[in-house]
């Protein structure tokens, strides 16, 4: 893949909720320059369902078009289970978009079995859409663990914080204990200079520490109530552990009041 171009896919099922994925792709674009296409996919697991398929792709892709004319889009219907046809087609992308809700005609709900599933396999990063926002809050949220693996949704912050022109919000959780003594960042892993080395690659990009002692997931949605956008590593240790499996994830995904956006590590997008 050209490195000076970002390529970002669109799962679709015909729902408004995919639609308004679409919008929000379409406005990631905008903000990220003239270096960027659009791809729109649709999984069709029902080959009776062809010619909807086909015209829901066509409907979403001149909607795009007609958002931003100069955008290079394309659409294409795939044959298979959903989760096998993003997660396969995220290898080739920079970023994949979902919607939070889906319906039945093609495929499943892309929230559920499906998003969790791709959020658990995609080689890039995933946004799925929620809530309903008019203006811009420029916050952008991102948590983060005492592992490396933090440094992917990190990176993935600081790109998104400056270009929405936003503040950047980093909570941490932490137990009582370590606060109250002082202690430094567990297993070694310092977060001030982590802080400091992205904020130098990002001079633009005013960031903020927040500790809490409270449960990671409710740090979270207290503070999505205020930003463009949350960001949370795949996999992790300490008080984001497990981010991505089971009930944490499904919290952060059916609750956040803004886009999710699920960043796997560096070594799994290769």
């Amino acid at each position: 893949m050209d490195a000076s171009h970002y390529r970002i896919l669109v799962g679709a099922d015909g729902s408004e909720s995919s639609r308004r994925a679409a919008d929000w792709a379409v406005a990631e674009a905008r903000r990220r320059g003239e270096a960027v296409s659009l791809g729109i996919v649709l999984v069709n697991d029902d080959p009776a369902r062809e010619e909807y398929a086909r015209e829901t792709t066509a409907e979403i892709e001149r909607r795009c078009r007609e958002a931003v004319p100069q955008l290079r889009v394309n659409s294409e219907v795939v044959g298979g289970h959903p989760v096998e046809g993003l997660t396969r087609r995220s290898t080739g992308a920079d970023l994949l978009v979902l919607g939070s809700r889906g319906h039945g005609p093609v495929a499943d709900a892309l929230l559920g079995s499906v998003s969790v599933g791709v959020a658990r396999r995609t080689r890039c990063p995933l946004v799925v859409v929620r809530g309903e926002q008019d203006e811009p809050r420029e916050k952008v949220v991102v948590g983060v663990d005492d592992s490396a693996a933090s440094d992917a949704a990190l990176e993935f912050g600081f790109a998104s914080a400056r270009e929405r022109t936003a503040e950047l919000l980093v909570i941490r959780a932490v137990h009582r204990k370590h606060r109250r003594e002082g202690a430094r960042d567990a297993g070694g892993w310092d977060l001030t200079e982590r802080l400091k080395r992205w904020g130098a690659w990002f001079p633009e990009v005013t960031a903020r520490r927040i500790d809490v002692e409270e449960h990671p997931v409710t740090g979270l949605l207290e503070l999505a109530r205020r930003a463009d956008l949350v960001v949370v590593g795949r996999r992790g240790s300490g008080g984001f552990s497990g981010l991505m499996l089971g009930s944490v994830a499904r919290s952060v995904l059916h609750h956040a009041s803004c886009p999710v956006a699920v960043v796997p590590g560096a070594a799994e997008q290769d």
